[in-house]
């Protein structure tokens, strides 16, 4: 019968496979029972070792073989061929030294034991004598204490005297604190709810205070919404016009200033809402900028907020009280009682200006006039007209179209008052019929515009008086209808802008 050689060498070689693999066994079991040999041994040694040591009579009585210096070669033969009497024996003699290492461990455990307890009566006698020690120094102290008290009382009789006479006026203190213990918790609770109290219902009021105070601020930059406190230690919440719905710490967005106009919107807002007949505002712009400056003055005394209020107002700004003075007219700045204080020459006392002069320039114009000083009249009629014309120029840009053509000498030349008055006069009298007071502006920019361009009165209102020679003297008539003719602006003024 024919066979595949293939199949053949294929069968072939899976059996020398198994054979390599049987071979690999044996060496590795050989390698264990070497190993295990060689543990024997050693095990073999330390036990007559040990022997030698706990039981050299029951070794010597064995009469074991010499053990072989090495694991190598046939040595375990002549201990277990045979009988195996002589490895009988070594386990006996190894069972022994058990019984010896279990007597050792009991005896070794008792040892712990009573040293333990040995150690705890020790610390209990130390502790004994401690105290003993401590007994002994506490019995002098006490001894020496109680004549240190003895000493006291005999030096101090009467002071201890004078303390039992005050016992009555302690038992009276006791009887007052008790009745200070139940008020206490009475004004806590007046003050937990005094800040509620005091801002209840301010809110909108101060939201709207705050927003003119900073009317020149962007838009977005206005509040929508004002929380105000109604506990102690609670938070002032804002919500800005540009972000509706986002609540913000007032003083952790809000810079000094703002802070600043915050605090006195809510002061204010108090004062209107109680009806308080006085408001004092103590250098109310101190660390603020121009713009709220110009936003504060104008809440103040253009809005009408404290109309029938006595308003008392101080500052160290005083560019703020001069811009005042000139913004609120001649009828309402003649009314101003205003003082001065001014420093010391070295004699370290308050100096008080009682009658200091007005700063307004068409009251100035109008004392001047009167007291027949034409160059003077005309030297503040000249910044009462720039005052008077730029308030009317900017009612007229609140109003209506303020954009008005003002022709120039020149590219570094300023504007003539002439032709700003001109301009302005033509640009009112188009919607004069609409606003009370605007036809008494316009009469009085006609009237002052009736005096020549080409005159030496309107020569100074344009470029200033100055102390160059002058070839002509001053018309009394003409300035008189200069200056009437602004005080008449400025009555005209007061009725545009009074609310």
């Amino acid at each position: 019968m024919a066979q595949n050689p293939f199949s053949r060498a294929r069968t072939g070689l899976e059996q020398l496979a198994q054979l390599a693999a049987l071979q690999q066994q044996e060496t590795g079991l050989r390698t264990q029972l070497s190993e295990a040999v060689r543990a024997l041994w050693d095990e073999m040694r330390r036990v007559v070792a040990a022997a030698s040591i706990a039981c050299p009579a029951e070794l010597h009585a064995a009469g074991l073989p010499l053990l072989s210096p090495t694991a190598a070669g046939n040595w375990l033969g002549q201990w277990v061929d045979g009988d195996r009497l002589a490895w009988q024996a070594l386990v006996r003699i190894a069972e022994i030294i058990e019984g010896f290492d279990a007597q050792a461990r009991e005896v070794h455990t008792q040892r712990r034991t009573l040293a333990q307890e040995r150690d705890r009566l020790q610390q209990h006698l130390l502790e004994i004598e401690r105290l003993r020690i401590m007994r002994a120094t506490a019995d002098q102290d006490l001894t020496a204490a109680r004549q240190t008290v003895a000493q006291f009382d005999a030096a101090n009789r009467d002071l201890i005297q004078a303390v039992a006479d005050e016992v009555p006026i302690v038992t009276h203190h006791q009887r007052i604190k008790a009745a200070y213990d139940g008020f206490l918790p009475e004004i806590q609770a007046y003050l937990t709810a005094l800040p509620g109290a005091l801002l209840q219902g301010l809110g909108e009021l101060a939201r709207r205070l705050y927003n003119a105070f900073n009317r020149a601020d962007q838009p977005g930059d206005l509040l929508h919404a004002l929380w105000l406190p109604v506990a102690e230690n609670s938070k002032i919440d804002v919500e800005f016009a540009g972000e509706p719905g986002v609540r913000y710490d007032a003083l952790i967005v809000f810079s000094e200033g703002h802070i600043k106009c915050l605090g006195l919107a809510i002061l204010l807002a108090k004062n209107i809402v109680q009806g308080c007949p006085v408001v004092i505002f103590d250098d109310v712009v101190n660390a603020i900028d121009d713009d709220h400056r110009d936003g504060i003055w104008r809440t103040f005394f253009e809005d009408g907020l404290l109309d029938g209020k006595q308003v008392i107002l101080t500052s160290h700004a005083e560019e703020f009280l001069h811009r005042i003075q000139q913004e609120l007219g001649v009828r309402r700045t003649a009314a101003i009682k205003r003082y001065k204080f001014l420093p010391h020459q070295g004699e370290h006392e308050l100096r008080v200006d009682s009658d200091p002069p007005t700063k307004n320039y068409v009251l100035l114009a109008l004392q001047a006039l009167a007291a027949d000083e034409k160059r003077e009249a005309l030297r503040q009629a000249r910044p009462a007209l720039e005052s008077l014309t730029d308030r009317l120029w900017t009612w007229l840009g609140r109003r209506g179209d303020g954009r008005i053509d003002i022709k120039l000498g020149g590219p570094r030349s300023p504007w003539e008052l002439n032709n700003k008055c001109s301009k302005l006069r033509s640009a009112v009298d188009r919607i004069a019929a609409q606003h009370v007071g605007a036809p008494q502006a316009v009469a009085a920019l006609a009237a002052l515009l009736n005096v020549s361009g080409t005159s030496i009165e309107w020569g100074n209102l344009n470029s200033g008086v100055h102390d160059s020679q002058r070839d002509h003297e001053f018309d009394r008539a003409t300035v008189r209808v200069v200056v009437e003719s602004i005080a008449a602006l400025d009555d005209a003024l007061d009725i545009l802008q009074r609310r």
